[in-house]
């Protein structure tokens, strides 16, 4: 069994009907664990190797000799996850500072699904196989535990509106796992108004063009189309608008990205850059001429493609 890329849930309205299971979606980063006679390799949903920045998991190794997990990891603030929290761990590279950082704000890997184990693809099986075998498996440790499952969809939804969480996933009992697509068989249910967007540029702040960020430009795709979604400009501390702009940066471009020039910008003193970062933004609605009302940064989502950020449907 080669490399296996996660797969991906479809926004939609919540399903019910007794082929259905339910669980709590998570604000954290899809993350496959792998465990084998080489140890544990932790990947990200793109393919990378996450395993230096996250060493407080290093026990999953010991679930099983040979296993495939996925699953979500989070970190976890008064018993609830914080993606704004565990902005401090996502990108961590060195060693030295995820030790530093483990010891501060330890995650937290919630496992939903088995793969493979001792050799044989499960990808294949059902949904309800799956989670059987995983359920076996007694995932229980300092840092990881399994993902409660439900059986009732509107009372699962309305836990996780009273606990704060983010939405709401159904599963179908009933598919097989298919790696790398995005199903109907997997709905995405979100309480929030909160998804990715690309950024396209920033409108500089007091200062003008001498200025740090004011405000970053968001977009969305429509086919091969990237589409003016609005800008935000609040949720950023001091130190996330300073590595913001590092980041983009490298990426400026002397025109717009959009495949119409924002009108509302006009004028203003603005740099464009290529559209390859990715950022979480929550907000109240869209208006009728798809902007966003009163957006606020969440954090930057290394873990997804530009090209994968579409429009979503908001929240029910």
């Amino acid at each position: 069994m080669g490399r296996v890329q996660p797969m991906l849930a479809t926004a939609g309205d919540l399903p019910t009907g007794r082929d259905w299971a339910y669980e709590f979606k998570w604000d954290g980063v899809r993350t496959l664990a792998d465990s084998s006679t080489a140890g544990l390799t932790l990947t990200s949903r793109l393919g990378n190797d996450v395993t230096v920045a996250y060493p407080e998991l290093a026990g999953l190794a010991e679930i099983a000799d040979d296993v495939l997990l996925d699953g979500e990891i989070v970190s976890l603030v008064d018993g609830r996850p914080s993606f704004n929290a565990l902005q401090s761990r996502m990108h961590v590279r060195k060693a030295v500072e995820a030790r530093r950082l483990a010891a501060l704000a330890p995650v937290t890997y919630l496992a939903f699904d088995v793969l493979r184990l001792y050799g044989v693809d499960l990808t294949g099986r059902t949904f309800a196989e799956r989670r059987a075998t995983l359920e076996r498996l007694e995932v229980a440790g300092p840092h990881w535990t399994v993902s409660p499952l439900f059986d009732d969809g509107t009372a699962t939804r309305q836990a996780a509106a009273e606990n704060g969480l983010e939405g709401v996933l159904a599963k179908r009992l009933s598919s097989v796992y298919r790696p790398g697509h995005r199903s109907n068989d997997w709905i995405k249910v979100r309480l929030w108004n909160r998804q990715e967007f690309v950024v396209g540029g920033w409108e500089h702040g007091e200062g003008g063009r001498s200025g740090g960020i004011g405000s970053l430009l968001l977009g969305v795709y429509e086919g091969s189309d990237l589409v003016y979604a609005g800008q935000v400009g609040t949720g950023f501390s001091a130190a996330a608008l300073r590595n913001m702009e590092k980041r983009l940066r490298p990426y400026v471009l002397a025109s717009s990205p959009f495949v119409a020039m924002p009108p509302d910008v006009r004028g203003r003193p603005i740099t464009w850059v290529r559209p390859e970062v990715v950022v979480e933004v929550e907000f109240a609605e869209w208006t009728v001429d798809g902007r966003l009302r009163f957006a606020s940064f969440q954090g930057v989502r290394s873990d997804k493609r530009p090209e994968e950020v579409v429009r979503e449907p908001t929240a029910e």
